[in-house]
């Protein structure tokens, strides 16, 4: 029996008509999607179970404050007690969604310990924000061309709904309210340098280009 055309590590068992090859169960569970796979594939009925957990009870929704970046994390109480969570770190000034991780059967105690771990994390906040904060990440991270983490497709079911989340303005936000729209000029140069530090392998280093602008009105606030 072949390898799994995706990992290349574990055999490839599932015949997937999306990879068009045989891939592992581990690699179908991470890349399934009910929006891109035939409703006929016999391994879609818990991805459409996962569609219907994120719909379960908000545990907690959580987000960093610094400007730049957000850690954000979504957990949901699932009917046993336990929860399902997702992690998500979004650089907003340079690569997009950057890292995700999860859990989908944890305990309150071991979530609340998790938590207490990283003191970085506000109030809890609005979930909203944080799904278009997300899906803004996703779409720098595909115009830049660069990888979404494999994570994020197995765990992105836990936010719920993204399609109808809309994403409007400029690709980038003003560095100092992330709300101000910034000049086409400005996000192509942003885009320039965050690929060259890509392709230098400087990003989250201390090499890596740091960037900073702001909006007009930001600008005006600060000339008052």
């Amino acid at each position: 029996m072949k390898k799994c055309v995706i990992c290349n590590i574990r055999k490839g068992k599932r015949f997937c008509v999306k990879e068009d090859d045989f891939i592992c169960s581990k690699c179908c569970g991470i890349i399934r999607d009910p929006q891109l796979c035939p409703n006929d594939c016999p391994y879609l009925f818990s991805a459409t179970e996962k569609k219907k957990a994120g719909e379960l009870p908000l545990y907690r929704v959580l987000m960093t404050t610094p400007k730049g970046s957000k850690s954000i994390l979504v957990a949901r109480e699932k009917e046993n007690g336990k929860l399902q969570f997702i992690s998500v770190l979004v650089d907003e000034w340079k690569m997009g969604l950057k890292d995700c991780f999860g859990e989908h059967d944890l305990s309150k105690k071991e979530f609340d310990k998790l938590v207490a771990m990283q003191p970085d994390y506000c109030a809890d906040a609005n979930l909203n924000e944080c799904k278009e904060i997300i899906k803004r990440g996703i779409l720098i991270a595909e115009t830049l061309g660069l990888r979404i983490p494999r994570e994020f497709r197995e765990f992105k079911y836990i936010l719920g709904d993204l399609d109808t989340v809309e994403v409007t303005g400029s690709l980038y936000k003003c560095f100092e309210c992330g709300k101000g729209d910034l000049p086409d000029e400005i996000v192509e140069q942003i885009k320039e340098v965050t690929l060259h530090d890509v392709a230098a392998g400087v990003c989250g280093t201390e090499d890596e280009t740091m960037l900073y602008f702001v909006c007009d009105n930001c600008k005006g606030e600060e000339g008052e």
